[in-house]
């Protein structure tokens, strides 16, 4: 396994991306015969997607260097990884039999929703951009509230709530449990 995960940690993100398309693309032939199924193939390749990069990097995790010293007894670089990917199963196996069961209220139709993912992730690749001026915890504050937003909410305690626990979360998280430092970005570590 640790070859494999070389191999593909080697291959880099446009192979990467193209192994995704052709995986969504399998998705949706296994899926589009189905006629049942068919008002549930956006959320069904949604899933899809989500699944497919959580093996990704459970499969990469195992070309991550072996933990030495005081991290040997611990966790190390792979722990997250492949927790997230244990936890992804369960979770992707739920939602899977909930549109298998009719639980899950079909796609809606396209239109005005598809602008919200674009800003979304435009927010996204800009809000990781920015880990390296204002550093990791500032950003992904920034993220959840403009995301928040765009998304339509207005409450302003969970505009202020959701972030600053979201912050808390990953400081603990990844500071505390897993020691892993997190990066503050150039602007603010000259403040501080």
């Amino acid at each position: 396994m640790i070859e494999f995960g070389k191999f593909v940690a080697g291959l880099g993100p446009p192979i990467q991306f193209l192994m995704l398309a052709v995986f969504l693309g399998l998705i949706f032939a296994a899926v589009w015969p189905f006629k049942k199924l068919r008002p549930y193939a956006g959320q069904i390749l949604l899933i899809a997607g989500i699944f497919y990069f959580g093996l990704l990097f459970y499969i990469i995790s195992f070309s991550f260097p072996p933990p030495r010293g005081l991290m040997a007894s611990n966790t190390n670089a792979s722990t997250i990884p492949r927790v997230w990917f244990y936890v992804l199963l369960p979770s992707t196996a739920l939602a899977l039999f909930q549109i298998f069961t009719r639980r899950e209220a079909p796609d809606e139709k396209w239109g005005v929703s598809l602008k919200y993912v674009g800003i979304v992730f435009v927010v996204l690749v800009i809000s990781v951009m920015m880990f390296k001026y204002i550093g990791y915890y500032i950003s992904s504050a920034l993220f959840v509230v403009i995301t928040l937003w765009v998304l339509g909410v207005r409450n302003k305690i969970q505009l202020i709530t959701l972030p600053l626990g979201w912050v808390v979360f990953s400081y603990f998280i990844f500071a505390k449990v897993l020691y892993v430092h997190l990066p503050v970005g150039s602007i603010i570590s000259r403040i501080l």
